[in-house]
């Protein structure tokens, strides 16, 4: 019997799971970002950019909503991606799937 066929996690899933965790956490973080500051004070590691207007610097004023949810969504399907590496456990093998079957020869 090997260890991944039990019903505790094996370490690589953890580690795919932490990592998907941390993954989520960033964009969620990023989407509430997003959803909280004005455009124009967002940084420009976050898409923030400036458009001139009449001599004047004005914030631009396309896809932040459109960031902000995509942002969100992103974090969430890596959440659930997290949490069902977690969850997801193997059918054990069955003594009979295991053997090798042999032809029987006439």
């Amino acid at each position: 019997m090997s260890s991944s066929t039990g019903s505790r996690a094996t370490t690589g899933r953890i580690a795919s799971a932490v990592i998907l965790g941390i993954i989520a956490v960033a964009f969620l973080v990023v989407g509430v970002i997003f959803c909280l500051e004005p455009s124009g004070s967002l940084p420009t590691w976050l898409g923030h950019s400036t458009v001139w207007v009449r001599n004047k610097e004005l914030p631009s004023p396309g896809y932040h909503p459109l960031r902000a949810v995509g942002s969100l969504i992103a974090g969430v399907v890596f959440a659930i991606g997290a949490w069902f590496t977690l969850r997801y456990r193997p059918e054990p093998a069955t003594p009979e799937a295991t053997t090798a079957r042999v032809p029987e020869h006439q």
